[in-house]
């Protein structure tokens, strides 16, 4: 072959290597494979501004590689690589993300949806219990069948239940007093139901508060929604109690053979209880269940000193030796001042203080047992120092002499110390 063939073959081959096309680098293959995975797809979703700067290195590695720059396809397939791993990884934190607030807003919602299940398990409870309420009130409001006449022990026994029925109606007149009528400053007594100072077995009237209600006089507070009905319910309920005081003092009268008033003084009871039922209807709201008493009920028995118990006035806790004499103990202040605590901290309840005797007791002794029951009130009142700015807030509370109408234990055993007591009651504002 001649030098000129050669020459003209050499040439020919540098021009077609010259116009072959360049390898396409490694990189990018594997760049393709990446971007064809999940991974890709899920950094498309979560980490968008990341893929986005990986596909834009990746678009100038193919560039680089068109215009057959190898060494720089290369490199930016690599960057293109790394660039869609750390959008991965972007993607990953904000998938977790994005699970965790799924989850809180889930739970929130599970959590209102159980608050909403709880609210209405408290509602219908406290409907059911309104409505054994109202069931109680309706049996005890019934008719009784008349009874007749007994023996002469019977007969006493009778006239002794007919007194403590007494007792009771007065006691629960006297919550639903509290409950309608805001006492005046000085803590006055509420209810004008109270039998004369002769009257035995009876509850008195303090002789030491000022201002007492007068007899008949129901006062509810103007805001208290159905008041008039409340008043004439309330004055109903105190002229029944006061037929039944006359009539129990007639009945007591030795040598008359007049029955005993029991089935007057069911009638008694029931009414009053059905006023205080009136009341709490009245204060309680529709739209939730309260649950105020047992709020307190579970108060005190955490507390772990106190045996609170509960019935139909509300929350009772019964304490004994508060007195040495006429004067309190100080054990006993220091249990009155915590209770004043407990009061301070719920005035929505108003408190009756109850005192007991463990025998009827005559018009004469009848100021020493009320100085005891004012006492009482005076420790009670956490209002008592305090400025007249917060004297609004304290609780009602009031005194009660309840005599030995409502003994504990047999009134001629060897216990019969035991009966006397004094009662703090917590009255329950509301139906729970």
């Amino acid at each position: 072959m001649s030098a000129r063939r050669l020459a003209t073959v050499a040439v020919a081959g540098v021009v077609l290597a010259a116009c072959a096309p360049i390898p396409r680098p490694a990189v990018l293959d594997e760049l393709d494979h990446v971007r064809a995975g999940a991974a890709a797809a899920e950094s498309k979703r979560y980490a968008p501004g990341a893929f986005a700067r990986a596909e834009k290195l990746r678009g100038d590695a193919l560039a680089a590689l068109d215009e057959k720059d190898r060494a720089g396809a290369q490199i930016l397939g690599e960057q293109a690589v790394a660039a869609h791993a750390h959008a991965h990884a972007i993607s990953r934190v904000a998938r977790a993300e994005a699970a965790e607030a799924e989850a809180k807003a889930q739970r929130s919602a599970g959590e209102a949806s159980l608050a909403g299940l709880e609210a209405e398990q408290a509602r219908v409870a406290a409907e059911v219990d309104a409505l054994d309420m109202r069931i109680k009130v309706a049996r005890d409001a019934q008719p009784v069948v008349p009874s007749g006449k007994a023996d002469a022990d019977r007969e006493r026994a009778r006239l002794a239940a007919a007194r403590s029925l007494a007792l009771q109606a007065r006691l629960l007149c006297g919550a639903a007093r509290l409950l309608t009528a805001p006492a005046p400053p000085g803590n006055p007594q509420p209810d004008g139901t109270q039998p004369s100072a002769a009257q035995p077995g009876g509850p008195q009237p303090s002789a030491a508060q000022p201002g007492a209600a007068q007899p008949g006089a129901a006062q509810p507070s103007a805001a208290q929604p159905g008041s008039a009905n409340l008043a004439a319910q309330l004055d109903e309920a105190t002229a029944a109690i006061k037929k039944l005081d006359a009539d129990l003092a007639e009945a007591g009268v030795a040598g008359r053979a007049i029955p005993a008033p029991i089935d007057q003084a069911s009638r008694a009871r029931a009414g009053c209880l059905a006023a205080l039922t009136a009341a709490r209807r009245a204060a309680t709201p529709v739209t939730r269940a309260p649950g105020a008493g047992d709020a307190l009920l579970a108060e005190l028995s955490a507390a772990g000193t106190w045996s609170p118990v509960r019935d139909d006035r509300g929350i009772v806790i019964t304490l004994r030796g508060l007195f040495a004499g006429n004067a309190l103990t100080k054990t006993g202040e220091a249990r009155l001042r915590d209770l004043s605590r407990v009061a301070a901290a719920h005035p929505a309840f108003p408190v009756a203080v109850v005192v007991h005797t463990d025998r009827e007791i005559s018009a004469r002794e009848e100021p020493a047992w009320a100085a005891r029951a004012d006492a009482v009130v005076r420790a009670l009142d956490p209002a008592q120092g305090a400025s007249a700015a917060a004297a609004p807030q304290a609780p009602r509370i009031a005194p009660f002499l309840a005599g030995s109408a409502a003994p504990v234990v047999d009134p001629g055993g060897s216990e019969r110390g035991r009966n006397a007591r004094v009662e703090i009651v917590f009255v329950t504002p509301e139906t729970l």
